[in-house]
């Protein structure tokens, strides 16, 4: 019942201040007129790790019709933030919330057109995160930070390798990704991690190295973006992270305290997404 009262108070929170649309800016899909797909259909040699080849294994996901929903988001500096494309598409309204009850309405929304992953525009600028610059690892650590189920929380995962994601549905992208097996998630008890979604995976020197794009509960995967689709929509935003970004430690000894830390912050923020219900016709 609490829960229940809590999300009510957020979409109250979010019908008050979200009061216009958002802007949704989607570079060109169309074949004949957008770049060619090469760009991020495949991560370029710099970013790929000598046990991180291309992924043969295709996970199909179906992106269903959108609904009020909550997500997480990142800062990277400006005032732009970071998020998954599938908690961001299809919104009437969409922002941060920003404290009890509380919310700032996002003021551009920028969609790839081909991966899991968006920017949002925000007039809330926080301490930026650094981006990885090196290769990946096989086994590499990884943290998770965010809101799974709408509330705090952290997920430790060791990664596994490159594997192809396909969503259909409502939209429909084709694009690398990288598969971690999950180790620990906090709270312990969490039933499913709807709400990461958006969310950043940092590496032990606190760098980004993902964006939380989907879960296996089944089998125990966390996946994330894939980094060359992360540069390649920075660059076509004109975005450039900050080189001079503060990196910090992280461990399986201190990542649930850092994540209460970023949350309080700001740094790291729960996605409200607001969509109006449709009416229907009558039948006479």
């Amino acid at each position: 019942m609490n829960r229940f009262l809590d999300k009510l108070a957020y979409l109250a929170a979010l019908l008050a201040l979200l009061y216009a649309s958002s802007f949704y800016l989607q570079f060109p899909q169309h074949e004949e007129t957008r770049r060619p797909p090469v760009r991020y259909a495949e991560p370029p040699p710099d970013s790929r790790g000598p046990d991180i080849a291309p992924g043969a294994q295709v996970v199909t996901i179906q992106v269903p019709e959108k609904q009020p929903s909550t997500g997480t988001a990142f800062a990277i500096g400006g005032g732009w933030w970071l998020t998954a494309r599938h908690v961001a598409d299809g919104c009437d309204s969409i922002g941060l919330v920003t404290g009890p009850r509380r919310a700032t309405r996002a003021q551009q929304v920028v969609l790839h057109p081909n991966a899991d992953i968006a920017l949002l525009s925000m007039g809330l600028d926080p301490e930026p995160f650094p981006f990885l610059t090196e290769s990946l690892q096989r086994g590499q650590e990884g943290f998770a930070i965010g809101f799974p189920q709408g509330s705090p929380g952290e997920v430790h995962a060791q990664l596994m390798g490159r594997v192809r994601l396909k969503s259909v549905g409502r939209y429909r992208t084709d694009e690398p990704i990288l598969a971690w097996a999950e180790r620990r998630r906090v709270p312990d008890h969490l039933p499913a991690l709807g709400g990461l979604s958006g969310g950043p995976m940092f590496n032990e020197r606190g760098q980004i190295i993902g964006v939380l794009v989907a879960a296996s509960e089944r089998r125990g995967r966390v996946m994330t973006s894939d980094p060359s689709s992360v540069r390649w929509l920075l660059d076509q935003a004109g975005l450039m992270p900050d080189p001079n970004a503060r990196t910090m430690d992280l461990a399986v000894s201190n990542f649930v305290g850092k994540g209460d830390d970023l949350r309080e912050d700001l740094r790291v923020t729960k996605v409200i997404c607001d969509v109006k219900q449709r009416s229907r016709r009558r039948r006479r």
